[in-house]
């Protein structure tokens, strides 16, 4: 996004597409392998081990052989029902255990106060892969464009490249809540309940106070950051073949 605006704006140019040429190739190849092999592998093993929270993930209310890909939904947690539905039939399956007609196990098969909350776990796991499928398609146009010469030229697509400079962080906090709110009950899977392990020690007041000066704090660092980060980025790199700054 950076190497983008400071060719927008015709500065540090040679810096400036020397880390773009980078950065689309290391993105695109990062983005590629986030998704296959780690995040498959990393789905499969949940599958295996944390079924219920494979279940919310994936908006899978009711056990099946030849599961199906939910790609878009509503889900509602009482009773659990989605909304609006597209799915890939067996795909679930298929993807979760090498075998289309695999059966998997829904969240009816759990009781009722061992489910995670379904909305917010469902929706924070689809959002964050989209935002992975987008990675690959703008550093894969991105690729394309270098190969064709065409990159430095793409206005469009470097304007795309600074907008999207939040979205990765963005799609980090979806991966959190997901996998935080989706072991509810659990605040250790299978041995403690969330609500056994509250402080009898800490009271809530404490907690609360904690809770607003870490994020003042973090808040004004986040502030200082960004605007030392900006002023950084507007004055430039220095010129190729000298020290570089930014």
């Amino acid at each position: 996004g950076i190497a983008g605006y400071l060719i927008l704006r015709n500065k540090g140019v040679d810096v400036a597409k020397k880390a773009l040429t980078l950065a689309v190739i290391v993105g695109f190849i990062a983005s590629v392998i986030e998704l296959f092999p780690l995040g498959h592998e990393h789905a499969k093993q949940v599958a295996h081990t944390q079924p219920e929270k494979f279940a919310a993930l994936e908006g899978l209310y009711t056990t099946q052989s030849g599961a199906p890909l939910a790609l878009f939904g509503v889900p509602e947690d009482m009773p659990p029902n989605m909304k609006l539905p597209i799915e890939i039939p067996g795909l679930l399956s298929w993807l979760s255990f090498g075998d289309a007609n695999a059966e998997i196990k829904g969240l009816d098969e759990f009781p009722l106060n061992e489910r995670p909350p379904l909305f917010l776990t469902f929706v924070s796991f689809h959002n964050m892969v989209i935002l992975g499928m987008l990675f690959i398609f703008m550093t894969g146009i991105g690729v394309v464009q270098l190969m064709r010469k065409k990159l430095f030229e793409t206005r469009w697509l470097l304007k795309a490249f600074l907008w999207a400079m939040p979205l990765p962080v963005i799609a980090c906090q979806l991966g959190w809540i997901a996998a935080e709110v989706g072991r509810q009950p659990w605040i250790v899977y299978r041995l403690l309940r969330t609500d056994d392990a509250v402080s009898v020690t800490v009271s809530s007041t404490e907690l609360v106070i904690s809770i607003v000066l870490f994020t003042l704090i973090y808040a004004l660092l986040g502030i200082v950051y960004v605007y030392l980060f900006a002023r950084k980025v507007k004055q430039g790199p220095e010129p190729a073949g000298g020290e570089v700054t930014v």
